[in-house]
């Protein structure tokens, strides 16, 4: 009974130490916004950027066959075909292989020109999987969906072969106004899919549903009647694969198609040293959010010595206080990564398609993103957030401060120590971010030390209110140390990123300025020789070179035998169509390049897969194999893959499947660009839309490179805006806790205006040191991301172009946000 009666006191007691926490942030709105929005918005961007790696990752947990169980490998056609037979998928059913499903995929063109992307899959399937319950929904009338009738018949809500299910987004694409239609109700009953086929078709009915996906759903059989695919399957997916039934597999499909991990395709290989800087720089924004909130937790405890001494003194145990605490701690914890995951949700979202853009576009990616809310994102940041909490409060402990200067010299040398390591010996991508990493606390560590060196120097002045500004700083010195860190970190990683952006771009510029030296593209799907021939003999025309490309791949002869995606290219029949390449040597491309089986190889070959001159590499297309000679390299900025070039009679002797992009044209000088132009689509009967002069050429190709900073400036601009947010809490905080100097100052006789001056002044000074030092900062993070993490991460060399001009806006758009945020609680204070 007593200790029952103890247990319950013990709780009371714990209860109502826990209220008086929690009463203490209702009267400091302001510490509880810097701890929540700081653990927030850091776990936002973290869970962001993790979501959007899981979903590429797993993105095959989702089957385009509707396959219940996640998809393991996948049957595509060979190199150089677009279909797989259809009685290949027979016989791997014959064979025992029940787990495999077929997929059709395809386009339809509406009359208006407009395309929807449909794939066929086993309908049978939608009766046994969590996607056939909203397809059914959709059928009985759920108020998400919308049918569009077939012009014979009215919508029907019974399922028929000649149905095809789309996306709600995709609805005003596929919908046309009846021109009967009296009234906007009835146009709404009259709404019906028009679209071109080349023979007659039994029009499809059409049903729209939320969150279906970019590709509309259809039966195998009924895609095949729309697509003409006479009875050909664009892939097909399996599930649930033993290692006994890949050796019967790989024995069944050779020859015939190939069998790829779902897990380890062309994208997973070429797209991991992006989502690795995204994922750092991520990281980076969480470390800026966690200073934010150490900021709080240091005003929190310093606000609460008072209240803590008080609770002492009434008899509140020691234990009961700490598991108070404790509960506090959790309960913010779980709050901010709630908060945060579904902040990082929504971010997740509104990058996807930014993201998508440039995934399909440099990495291939073959199956579009599409953001799920996982619980996985919020127990990521429960842990991360308790992590940096307890790191925390161990800093703030007394046996912990005791020994802050050995502490402080331990990790300055060992800091300073492994940075000069990594300089010399950085050799991968996590090694190169650590380096600027390193960079960051070696600053982290030092910038503090030397503000607060300065403000311990004495000096005198003849005004007393500059001696009280100088005094105030002094004491407000370890406040306002965790908002210079944020800003420093923050504002020298968004220079970094800048100069690396504007090296990239200048680079870029200048190759793109000699790759694309040809003054007309001709796109064309085929190589048509007898136009090539008619071309090259007109009179305009100086030099005529093709584009011809083989798709394959590449294994090292090392220890981990990694199988490279890469490509085989010509661009004519000697050395002299090879000239607008930029080699790394300076030198220009002559025929020796190319004599004795010699090809070129981009400088990725060599930086990420160590390939050397003079260096044998096997090129290798589905069975066949070319073997050629490495005797140069050339720049290839943004191509992730290894790319080799030889001469055009070589690319056919080898037997492999190629692709024609089309034709380069080179004109004598004083030809009309125009005029000869308008004779391609006049007198050679081209497609005018498939004519692009150089100027639009290079826009497109410097849209696709634009596209990718996109997703890095947003999180640079997200971690300037938590910085900002840092520096305004952390000044109204500091201000309402100086309620009592500034009515001491007022009542001595200085006016309102003096204190304005003197308070933003002093915010000013701290600002502006803060941002000396984070240029020098920003310099050194450029440095770094020029010289080690392009070349080691994406394999490319990249010139330094120092980004003076956004350097300096930056700064002054800092100081003078800066400057907003401090005036406005200095503004309320003095007017009180």
């Amino acid at each position: 009974m007593i200790k029952v009666v103890l247990n319950k006191t013990v709780l009371t007691e714990i209860s109502r130490v826990l209220a008086t926490h929690l009463a203490f942030y209702r009267r400091h709105p302001w510490l509880m916004a810097l701890f929540l929005l700081g653990f927030s918005l850091g776990s936002a961007l973290l869970t962001a950027i993790t979501g959007l790696n899981q979903e590429a990752k797993n993105r095959y947990q989702h089957s385009s066959a509707l396959i219940s169980n996640p998809v393991s490998h996948i049957v595509k056609p060979l190199v150089g075909q677009q279909y797989l037979s259809g009685d290949l998928w027979l016989k791997l059913r014959s064979q025992g292989f029940i787990n495999s499903q077929p997929v059709l995929r395809g386009r339809l063109t509406t009359q208006s020109g407009q395309a929807l992307s449909i794939q066929g899959v086993d309908s049978l399937l939608w009766l046994n999987n969590q996607a056939s319950k909203s397809l059914r929904e959709a059928q009985s009338g759920n108020n998400a969906t919308k049918q569009l009738a077939r012009p014979a018949q009215s919508a029907s809500t019974s399922f028929n072969l000649a149905h095809i299910f789309v996306d709600q987004q995709f609805s005003k694409r596929l919908q046309v106004k009846s021109a009967d239609a009296a009234s906007d109700s009835e146009q709404s009953d009259s709404l019906g899919a028009v679209f071109r086929f080349d023979s007659a078709k039994v029009v499809p009915q059409i049903t729209f549903v939320e969150n279906l996906g970019l590709w509309a759903i259809t039966d195998l059989a009924y895609a095949d009647y729309l697509l003409d695919a006479k009875g050909q399957l664009s892939f097909i997916e399996l599930t649930n694969v033993s290692a006994e039934q890949l050796e019967r597999l790989a024995i069944l499909l050779a020859g015939k198609a190939q069998l790829v991990d779902a897990e380890q395709q062309e994208f997973d290989v070429l797209s991991g040293a992006f989502f690795f800087n995204l994922t750092a720089l991520a990281m980076l924004g969480y470390i800026v959010a966690a200073f934010l909130s150490f900021n709080a937790i240091k005003l929190t405890l310093a606000g609460r010595k008072k209240l803590l001494y008080q609770m002492h003194l009434l008899g509140c145990r020691r234990s009961s206080i700490q598991v108070a605490l404790a509960i506090e701690l959790a309960i913010v914890s779980l709050l901010t990564a709630l908060i945060g995951s579904f902040g990082g949700y929504l971010i997740a979202n509104g990058l996807v398609l930014d993201v998508n853009r440039t995934l399909i576009g440099l990495y291939e990616l073959d199956k579009a993103l599409v953001v799920h809310w996982r619980w996985y994102n919020v127990l990521l940041g429960l842990v991360l957030n308790i992590a940096a909490l307890l790191f925390i409060l161990l800093a703030q402990f007394k046996h912990t401060k005791r020994y802050r200067n050995l502490a402080f010299a331990l990790v300055l040398v060992s800091n300073f120590a492994a940075m000069l390591w990594l300089l010399c010996f950085a050799q991968n991508p996590f090694q190169a971010l650590l380096l600027c990493f390193t960079l960051l606390v070696g600053f982290i560590l030092i910038v503090p030390k030397l503000l607060t060196g300065l403000a311990s120097l004495s000096f005198s002045f003849c005004s007393p209110l500059s001696q009280w500004l100088f005094a105030d700083m002094r004491s407000h010195l370890k406040e306002l140390n965790i908002a210079v860190i944020a800003i420093l970190v923050a504002l020298g990683s968004a220079i970094g990123m800048q100069i690396m952006v504007t090296s990239f771009g200048q680079t870029l510029t200048n190759h793109l300025e000699k790759q694309l030296s040809a003054d007309i593209y001709l796109r064309t799907h085929s190589l048509d020789q007898e136009l090539r021939r008619q071309l090259s003999d007109q009179t305009e025309v100086k030099k005529l070179s093709v584009y011809l490309q083989s798709d394959g791949h590449v294994e090292l002869l090392d220890s981990t035998n990694a199988v490279i995606p890469a490509n085989l290219a010509s661009f004519g029949q000697d050395a002299s169509h090879y000239q607008h390449i930029s080699m790394v040597s300076g030198d220009a491309v002559t025929q020796q390049h190319f004599d004795n089986q010699g090809c070129l190889a981009n400088e990725q070959t060599q930086i990420k897969y160590g390939v050397m001159l003079e260096d044998n590499i096997d090129f290798i297309q589905n069975d066949q194999v070319f073997s050629c000679r490495i005797s140069g390299f050339f720049y290839d900025y943004g191509n992730p893959k290894v790319s080799l070039l030889t001469l055009e009679p070589r690319q056919y002797q080898a037997n492999l499947h190629w692709k024609n992009f089309g034709y380069a044209i080179r004109l004598h000088q004083g030809v009309s660009l125009a005029e000869f132009s308008e004779r391609l689509v006049d007198e050679f009967a081209q497609d005018s839309t498939a004519v692009l002069p150089n100027k639009r050429f290079k826009q497109y190709a410097n849209k696709l490179f634009d596209d990718t900073f996109v997703v890095t400036k947003a999180l640079n601009g997200f971690i300037l805006a938590i910085t900002l947010v840092s520096l305004a809490t952390s000044l109204l905080s500091i201000s309402a806790n100086q309620i009592k100097q500034l009515t001491i100052l007022r009542n001595l006789g200085v006016n309102q205006r003096q204190l304005l001056t003197i308070k933003l002044t002093q915010t000013t000074l701290i600002v502006v040191f803060t941002v000396i030092c984070a240029l020098p900062l920003g310099l050194a993070l450029g440095l770094s991301l020029l010289k080690f993490v392009m070349p080691i991460a994406f394999g490319w060399t990249i010139h330094f172009s120092l980004a003076l001009g956004e350097m300096l806006q930056m700064s002054l758009i800092l100081i003078a946000v800066s400057i907003l945020c401090a005036y406005w609680p200095v503004r309320r204070l003095t007017s009180n």
